[in-house]
């Protein structure tokens, strides 16, 4: 779904065109259908529409042009900004997606409330459909995501180019400094993930039949407790990192404030539990039993971090203890 490859170059153009026109155009189409759907279905609706949030009744083109006003200024407004080639990538796909997924949500609460008050087959009319809402909202969410994750911004010369141009030139400077570098993914066994999610999801079937929302949030807490055992372990000349989901730091140890590590296969109890620990000056992050790596601090403390395997405990292990007790430009 490459919207960004736009022609020309970054220099002549201020905007990615072709992001620009989905984001226009995608709101202008859910904007007509929103306004067919509601044409349709006007002549159930004799007394207008009340809106969602209550109130007094609108007429019926009254309430779609709210609506359409509504996806437009997302679309136009916040959608847009996702073809700004000024802002950094990884923020143009966040706001490409959150302004598709908002849009859709929209049009899926103005669809919800005209079926809930139009409803027809001896059902009770209601101001907005529940269960039209949910599923649009879900699919709404999803549709955000994968637009997030498969947009193609037009390519720039950004501050994380400058960042690896300097590591490059630094590398080239130092070529044993490569080294002393190591990155890996962390997350809990399948066994584990499966476990979380039923635990969360099953309970919550059977509560949905209470109130569906309660379904999506065990589903949603579900989630995020696997999230919270996701993270990526870095190393440098510098510090040991851990950042859950690659994107939050919950645990930090420099080099220089180490004396030694050592690669061992622990039980993740006896160092308090799966994810993040802290306690008295010591730290801990472990998704599993198993492999891991056990660091003494200068001040008395311990860290603990989980690895995939031995092998890459070992490399850790090894890096930690080159660059314990030494500041990031001592060799």
């Amino acid at each position: 779904m490459g919207y960004g490859s736009g022609e020309g170059t970054t220099h002549e153009r201020r905007m990615d065109a072709r992001a620009l026109r989905f984001a226009i155009v995608f709101a202008v189409l859910l904007s007509a259908a929103l306004l067919l759907g509601g044409f349709l279905i006007r002549a159930q609706l004799p007394h207008g529409v009340v809106p969602p949030l209550g109130g007094s009744p609108l007429p019926v083109p009254t309430f779609l042009g709210i609506g359409v006003a509504l996806i437009l200024l997302l679309g136009a407004g916040l959608g847009s900004q996702g073809a700004r080639i000024s802002l950094p990538s990884t923020a143009r796909r966040v706001l490409l997606g959150v302004a598709v997924a908002l849009q859709l949500a929209v049009f899926t609460l103005f669809v919800a409330t005209l079926l809930g008050q139009g409803a027809q087959g001896g059902l009770s009319p209601v101001r907005v459909d529940g269960f039209v809402l949910l599923m649009g909202c879900g699919l709404a969410a999803a549709m955000g995501v994968v637009l997030s994750m498969t947009f193609k911004p037009v390519e720039q010369w950004s501050a994380a180019d400058d960042r690896a141009m300097a590591r490059a030139l630094e590398a080239a400077k130092d070529p044993a400094a490569s080294n002393d570098k190591l990155a890996y993914f962390l997350h809990p066994r399948s066994s584990v993930v499966i476990m979380i999610l039923l635990t969360g999801i099953l309970p919550g079937t059977f509560l949905a039949l209470i109130n569906p929302w309660i379904f999506v949030a065990a589903a949603v807490l579900a989630l995020l407790v696997v999230g919270m055992l996701c993270a990526t372990v870095e190393v440098d000349r510098a510090q040991l990192s851990v950042k859950l989901l690659g994107l939050v730091p919950v645990l930090i140890a420099p080099c220089e404030g180490l004396d030694a590590a050592v690669s061992l296969d622990i039980v993740a109890k006896d160092y308090g539990g799966w994810g993040l620990r802290k306690h008295s000056g010591s730290a801990t992050f472990l998704t599993h039993s198993g492999a891991a790596v056990v660091l003494r601090q200068s001040d008395g403390g311990t860290v603990v971090v989980s690895a995939p395997d031995l092998d890459i405990a070992d490399d850790l292990a090894q890096i930690l203890n080159r660059r314990a007790g030494k500041a990031p430009g001592q060799h």
